[in-house]
């Protein structure tokens, strides 16, 4: 009574985690952030060749797209690893039902 019960919370949880992962891989959010901060810093570049105070503001964006680009490459990781672990979890739930 108590391994069905089990297997199907850990199947559930494992679904779960699988979606959740899926929608932080495909989510375009910070996507569109490094878009907009790019065009942003071609228009900055074009007027630091002109004035000679805009390079610290250009140096500042450059960092931002940096981390920007950071951010998007751990976000892709940490969705990776949910789909991973829901696919463990539904496979630890097969195996609970099915084996022993």
């Amino acid at each position: 009574m108590m391994r069905p019960v089990m297997a199907a919370s850990v199947f559930v949880l494992g679904v779960l985690a699988v979606v959740f992962g899926l929608v932080i891989i495909m989510s375009r959010e910070y996507q569109e952030t490094l878009r907009v901060l790019s065009s942003h810093s071609t228009r900055i570049s074009g007027k630091a060749v002109t004035e000679g105070g805009m390079a610290p503001v250009l140096e500042g964006m450059a960092r931002l797209l940096d981390a920007v680009r950071k951010l998007i490459a751990t976000a892709v990781g940490v969705g990776a690893f949910l789909c991973l672990l829901g696919l463990g979890m539904v496979m630890l739930a097969f195996w609970m039902v099915s084996g022993l």
